[in-house]
C-alpha cells in the first residue's frame, strides 16, 4: 500500500502544477511493484488505493472550482477504473513478457475511463506527459494513446529492472520483452498502414507557407468565474481588444488572416440578439478579417442548446462547428435530481446541450481549420480526424474561466501542447480569461497572454500540409494496444484455469 501511494503520488507530479513529466515512468513502475503477482483481489485494492493518490491531487481543481463532494466522487470513480487495472495487472504480470502486457492493459483501461460512464474523463493519461520529454516524438508517430503505452511500457521496464536487481537477475530478463513489444508494435503498425483503409487528406487549397492570426483573451469581472452573468461586458472586452489590436497595426503592421475568439464569446445566440449579432460584424469591419467566435446557440428545442464556433465574415454567419464531447454536469446534467443535491452550480445549468456529430474541417477564405472546443481537446478524435482532411492549423477555443487559478488551465495547456506534436500542426488556443496563445507543431510555445486579464497578440504561424503518422494510422495504436490487453487477460484467465485443472 506504500508503494501504492508513492507510486500515485509520484505520477500525479508529471502534471501540472508540478510538471515534471520525466517521474511518469516513475510512477507506472511503483504501481506495477506494488501491484505484483499477489492475485487479483490483492491487486484490486492496491490499484484502487493507487488511483486515490494520483487522481486526488491531479483533480483537485474540481474541489474548488465546482464542489469537494463532486472532486471526491470523480476521484473514487475514476480510482475504481484502476482497481480494474490493478486486478487485470496482477493476473498478467504471471506471463512471459509481462511488460508489453501491462503496458497494453494500461491503455485499455485509459480507453475505457475515457469513454464510460457519459462520455468518460480522458484526463490524466500517460500520453500527454510526453510533452518536453526525450519520447515526445513518440506522439507524432502513435499519438496520445500509442504514447501512453509506450510510458507504461517504460514503466514496466523501470519496475522489471527494479525486481532484477533485487533478486540479483540478469537484467536482460526485463529489457527482452520491452524490445520484443517495441518491434511487435512496430510490425502492427506497418501492418496497418500498408492493409488497412487509411483514407487520404484531403487536397488543401494552395497558400502561403505561414498564416498571421490575432489572438483575443477576454476578461471576466468580478471573480472572474462567472461567465454567464458577465456575457455582455465579456463580448464587449473582445471587441474592444480586437479594435485595440487592430489599430496597433497601422499602415505597415501585419495582414491578419484570422481573429480568434473564445469559447463563450457570445453567451446568447447570435441569430437572435442583434447586440451579440452587431459585436461580431463590427470586429470583423475594424479587424478586416474573418472573426471565429465561439457561442451559445439556440438548440432544436427550447431546453437544450448548441455550443458552436461559428466562423464570421462581412457576409454574416458562414462555417460552423458544433462541440462533441460535452462536459456531464457542466454542459448537460445526467441525474439532475441527485447531481442538485451535490453541487449547487447545477441548478444553474438549465438547458441541456446536444453534442455535435463529426464534422468536416472549417474553411474561411482559402484557410482549413480544425476546430475543437474545451473538453473536446481532451479526446483523440476530434482534431486528427479534422487535420485527416486536410485541416493546415488547429484552433481550440475553450471557456474554463470557472477553472480560474487552478492547475486546470495549465493541464488543458499541456493536452494542447500533445495535440500540436501529435498532429504536426500549429494550434491556437483562445481562452475566455486564461490560457490563451499559439502552439508550434513541435510542441514549443510561440507566445502566451497573461492570464486572468483582457489581452490580445497576432502570432505567424507556419500552414502545414503533410500528416503525420498519428494522423495517417488514426484509431489503429490505442486498438492494437487494446487487442494486446484483452489477450493479456484471457492468455492469463486460460493458464490459471489450466493451472487449477493440473492441480486437481
Amino acid at each position: 500500500m506504500a508503494a501504492a501511494v508513492v507510486g500515485g503520488l509520484t505520477l500525479a507530479a508529471a502534471f501540472p502544477p508540478w510538471s515534471v513529466p520525466l517521474m511518469a515512468p516513475l510512477g507506472v513502475g511503483a504501481f506495477f511493484l506494488a501491484v505484483n503477482r499477489r492475485g487479483a483481489r490483492s491487486g484490486a485494492v492496491t490499484g484502487f488505493v493507487f488511483g486515490l493518490a494520483f487522481f486526488g491531487p491531479t483533480l483537485w481543481w474540481l474541489s474548488a472550482s465546482i464542489a469537494p463532494a463532486a472532486w471526491a466522487a470523480l476521484v473514487l470513480l475514476q480510482s475504481g477504473w484502476f482497481a480494474v487495472l490493478g486486478a487485470g495487472t496482477a493476473l498478467v504480470r504471471r506471463l512471459s513478457y509481462w511488460p508489453v502486457w501491462v503496458a497494453s492493459l494500461w491503455t485499455l483501461i485509459e480507453g475505457a475511463r475515457s469513454s464510460v460512464p457519459w462520455g468518460g474523463l480522458p484526463w490524466g493519461r500517460l500520453g500527454y506527459t510526453a510533452v518536453d520529454t526525450p519520447w515526445a516524438v513518440s506522439l507524432a508517430l502513435v499519438g496520445v494513446a500509442g504514447t501512453s503505452a509506450f510510458v507504461a511500457l517504460i514503466g514496466a521496464a523501470v519496475a522489471g529492472t527494479v525486481e532484477a536487481v533485487r533478486a540479483r537477475r540478469p537484467v536482460v530478463v526485463v529489457t527482452r520483452p520491452v524490445v520484443v513489444g517495441c518491434v511487435v508494435g512496430g510490425v502492427l503498425l506497418l501492418i496497418s498502414v500498408s492493409w488497412l483503409p487509411l483514407e487520404p487528406a484531403e487536397a488543401s487549397p494552395s497558400r502561403p507557407g505561414s498564416v498571421s492570426v490575432a489572438v483575443v483573451q477576454a476578461e471576466v469581472p468580478g471573480a472572474g468565474t462567472d461567465v454567464a452573468a458577465h456575457h455582455r461586458a465579456v463580448t464587449s472586452t473582445l471587441l474592444d481588444e480586437t479594435r485595440r489590436l487592430a489599430h496597433t497595426w497601422g499602415a505597415d503592421g501585419p495582414v491578419v488572416d484570422l481573429v480568434v475568439w473564445p469559447e463563450n464569446a457570445t453567451a446568447v445566440d447570435p441569430a437572435a440578439d442583434a447586440t451579440a449579432r452587431d459585436a461580431l460584424l463590427t470586429a470583423v469591419a475594424v479587424s478586416d478579417a474573418p472573426v471565429l467566435a465561439g457561442s451559445i446557440v439556440d438548440g432544436p428545442t427550447a431546453d437544450t442548446a448548441l455550443n458552436q464556433g461559428i466562423a464570421w465574415t462581412t457576409d454574416g454567419p458562414g462555417g460552423r462547428y458544433t462541440k462533441q464531447h460535452l462536459v456531464p454536469f457542466g454542459e448537460y446534467v445526467p441525474l439532475r435530481p441527485l447531481a442538485e443535491r451535490i453541487s449547487a452550480r447545477v441548478v444553474d445549468i438549465q438547458r441541456d446541450m446536444v453534442p455535435g456529430i463529426p464534422a468536416p474541417p472549417l474553411r474561411v477564405d482559402d484557410l482549413v481549420l480544425a476546430n475543437a472546443l474545451c473538453f473536446d481537446v481532451a479526446y483523440d478524435d476530434v482534431l486528427r480526424e479534422q487535420v485527416a482532411q486536410g485541416a493546415q492549423l488547429a484552433v481550440v477555443q475553450t471557456s474554463n474561466a470557472m477553472f480560474l487559478g487552478t492547475a486546470q488551465q495549465e493541464q488543458q495547456w499541456m493536452l494542447s501542447r500533445a495535440r500540436a506534436i501529435e498532429l504536426g500542426r500549429s494550434v491556437v488556443v483562445s481562452s475566455m480569461n486564461g490560457i490563451s496563445g499559439a502552439i508550434a507543431p513541435d510542441g514549443s510555445v510561440i507566445d502566451r497572454l497573461p492570464a486572468a486579464r483582457s489581452g490580445a497578440t497576432v502570432v505567424s504561424l507556419s500552414v502545414e500540409g503533410g500528416t503525420t503518422l498519428a494522423v495517417r494510422l488514426r484509431a489503429w495504436p490505442a486498438r492494437t494496444a487494446y487487442a494486446l490487453g484483452v489477450a493479456g487477460v484471457l492468455a492469463a484467465g486460460w493458464r490459471a484455469r489450466r493451472q487449477r485443472a493440473n492441480g486437481a
